[in-house]
């Protein structure tokens, strides 16, 4: 979202600079490699710029390519490996604090607008052993599960698809969750596809049941009020994610629940603070995507816009 706001503000004759604390679009970038979008590649375009895909849901490496293409076609001042450390309001203006590899600085700014996502932000389950080295937050390639005992902790969408790519890459797959059922909502395609696979025992599923200790080589579970020690060379936890606000949380924006009070134009409770996509939804992240957070981004920087006009930008 931070490019799409990018856009949007060189489009309205403002100077955006966009802090970006690894590679360009960094956020798809640390998505497991074979993903493919849910979204059509219309959908997720921004600035205008037609998305070229093989197929009618773009690739992650696709999506790499066009928003580095876009990047540069728009000549956005994009500084890479910058993380933001702070963001203090001061009189009517910002400043924010950040570290590159030539060490800290600042910058000064009357409006900031924060898009830090999700995906490095996993949620946890809070048990003992979730730290070891054979745990791992979401799936990036299958071929180091070959032959090996994997459980896949959670039942929506990402679990359901881990589970069916480590099944077909050689793996012995388990999947466990707490509820009564795989969500509902899983798409069309990946649920018939796994009911099946359960169904003639190639994926083994427990359902009712929670983890409450992972070990090195087992994971403890309780399952309808009993107890007993799952066999797991590795653990793979999928439960979703959280919003990555710490930076919002810092500067002391006003919240409702875990997601911060947000204005229609997305502007936060400091007034020139704004939020686009997923950084201001706290826990509920499958509401967000790149969809309606270009939307976030086209309102709020309409809005400062229109703060600014008669202003120098």
């Amino acid at each position: 979202m931070g490019l799409a706001a990018a856009i949007e503000a060189k489009r309205a004759g403002l100077k955006a600079v966009v802090l970006e604390k690894g590679t360009v679009v960094h956020t798809i970038y640390r998505w497991p490699r074979e993903t493919v979008f849910f979204s059509e590649a219309k959908n997720i375009e921004i600035g205008g710029h037609p998305f070229p895909s093989l197929g009618p849901k773009p690739t992650r490496r696709e999506a790499l390519q066009y928003y580095r293409r876009v990047a540069e076609n728009e000549a956005l001042d994009i500084r890479t490996y910058t993380e933001v450390l702070r963001i203090q309001p001061q009189a009517g203006q910002f400043t924010v604090a950040y570290r590159d590899r030539d060490g800290e600085g600042e910058l000064e700014s009357r409006f900031v607008l924060v898009a830090t996502g999700y995906y490095d932000n996993p949620n946890r389950l809070g048990v003992p052993g979730e730290d070891l080295p054979h745990v791992r937050y979401g799936l990036d390639e299958t071929l180091p599960y070959w032959k090996q005992r994997v459980v896949v902790v959670g039942g929506s969408n990402s679990a359901v698809e881990a589970a069916l790519e480590l099944y077909r890459g050689g793996a012995r797959v388990t999947v466990v969750h707490h509820e009564a059922e795989i969500r509902p909502r899983v798409k069309y395609w990946l649920k018939p596809d796994f009911d099946n696979r359960v169904k003639e025992g190639s994926i083994q599923l427990l359902l009712k049941a929670q983890v409450r200790e992972i070990l090195p080589r087992a994971v403890v579970l309780e399952q309808e009020q009993a107890w007993h020690t799952l066999p797991a060379d590795f653990v793979l936890i999928h439960i979703g994610y959280r919003a990555a606000d710490g930076l919002l949380r810092a500067a002391q924006v006003a919240y409702q629940g875990d997601a911060p009070l947000l204005s229609p134009v997305y502007e936060t409770s400091l007034r020139g603070l704004f939020v686009a996509g997923s950084a201001g939804y706290g826990s509920d992240t499958r509401t967000v995507f790149i969809e309606n957070g270009r939307e976030h981004a086209r309102l709020a920087v309409g809005e400062i816009a229109r703060r600014l006009q008669g202003c120098p930008a």
